[in-house]
């Protein structure tokens, strides 16, 4: 499906975005941020970390993803401007801090907080890969990037398996739900604030199966 849509027209670019879409993407990059940051900072509390390492985990969770989407776009890393993203990743990794054997007490709630980030920062990548006027499949690939490298990061860095390498479905649901945001943003007459929830929301809504339902693509055999 990827390979079909690099053979359609590349969409016009949208130089003006609406302040309602503009209030949209603020309020889902931080909720997309805290939800990452959470599930990294409730990775330090299951390798009983200290206060600085839960900051550490929440931050490299909540911004690796979006750092190397933009150093590979070749634009300005968002946080460097937007410097209140490194303050709520603090605050998230405090706050969990205090409250991690609360939240631990919730069924899955680090695969669950994971969900969530992965689900929003899959459409703010496409997002921004569009608005700079990239094609589908750049787009595409960039929301996957956005919503899966952080959270690599995160497990290699305290040898854990990636979640993305586990059983279910991970990536598979951020790559659907970048590319249905994609086109319908540029082939479906609707608001770009309706294509993001979408986007967003049907990654969410596999993912969500995957955990719950224990979905998982058919495995290679192996070699002998």
């Amino acid at each position: 499906m990827l390979v079909f849509v690099a053979y359609l027209p590349t969409p016009p670019k949208h130089n003006n975005a609406e302040p309602l879409l503009l209030t949209l993407l603020f309020a889902t990059n931080i909720a997309a941020t805290i939800a990452f940051a959470i599930s990294g900072a409730l990775v330090a509390a299951r390798h009983r970390l200290d206060w600085v390492g839960f900051v550490f985990m929440a931050c490299i969770t909540g911004i690796g993803g979006g750092t190397l989407r933009d150093t590979i776009l070749d634009v300005p890393v968002f946080w460097l401007d937007e410097y209140y993203i490194i303050l709520v990743c603090t605050f998230s990794a405090i706050l969990t801090y205090f409250a991690a054997q609360h939240i631990s007490r919730r069924s899955k709630a680090l695969l669950w907080a994971d969900a969530l980030g992965m689900a929003l920062f899959t459409a703010l990548g496409a997002q921004k890969a569009m608005a700079l006027g990239m094609n589908i499949p750049v787009a595409t690939i960039m929301g996957v990037f956005s919503a899966c490298l952080g959270g690599i990061i995160r497990d290699v860095i305290v040898n854990d398996v990636p979640v993305v390498f586990q059983k279910e479905i991970y990536i598979t649901a951020s790559l659907l739900g970048a590319m249905t945001y994609c086109v319908i943003h540029a082939y479906v007459p609707i608001s770009e604030g309706y294509a993001l929830v979408i986007g967003g929301a049907l990654a969410f809504v596999v993912r969500a199966l995957a955990i719950t339902r224990k979905l998982s693509m058919p495995a290679h055999k192996g070699l002998d």
